[in-house]
């Protein structure tokens, strides 16, 4: 199995598509318990890292679903998984929920990175593909979008936490290294009964 943390920089990107950071990346994926042979959605791909990330840990064995609704986000994910090689991912042109309807199998797991306006109606749709013992994350930056997951995910019945992080990274001066943040970012994860 492949380990996640490919660096932000080696993936295609526009400035308009936002992507799922290095770190937080790595976090999530750790979340969802992925593991080779498993089903995995990601829920508003954007370029596409964490579907290429999800692909390259499942292998060929498994299969990664990709949602996007943007026209941009969608071709920058299949530039994304072209680049890195990643062929066993479905990528779904669609709006979440109602494109969640196309997948035809039981998920193990599912991340989702977009749809915080309709992060409640994106949960109920999840649940009823989702195996037991089953994962579903999300990230959020808006406090109102990790209050309606986390309340989603405790109305279905799911063992559920949340986790801020928030990531400084180094960035080299003339005198050495200054660590500049970056915005907080919630983590919620629930796991199916």
């Amino acid at each position: 199995m492949r380990v996640p943390g490919i660096p932000d920089e080696e993936f295609i990107r526009e400035e308009k598509i936002p992507m799922t950071k290095e770190e937080i990346r790595v976090l999530a994926l750790s979340k969802a318990r992925l593991f080779t042979g498993a089903r995995f959605l990601d829920v508003g791909s954007g370029t596409g890292s964490v579907t290429v990330e999800a692909g390259l840990i499942v292998g060929d064995e498994g299969r990664v679903y990709a949602i996007e609704k943007d026209d941009l986000a969608y071709n920058l994910t299949l530039k994304n998984l072209q680049k890195f090689n990643v062929k066993n991912v479905v990528v779904i042109k669609g709006e979440a929920p109602d494109a969640i309807s196309e997948i035809n199998e039981q998920l193990d797991s599912v991340f989702i990175g977009g749809g915080s306006e309709r992060i409640r109606e994106i949960i109920n749709a999840i649940d009823p593909k989702l195996k037991k013992g089953g994962r579903i994350v999300a990230d959020a930056i808006l406090l109102e979008t990790a209050v309606n997951a986390t309340n989603a995910l405790l109305e279905l019945g799911y063992k559920t936490e949340i986790i801020e992080i928030i990531v400084a990274k180094g960035m080299k001066t003339s005198k050495g290294y200054a660590m500049i943040s970056r915005n907080p970012v919630f983590i919620i994860y629930g796991e199916k009964a």
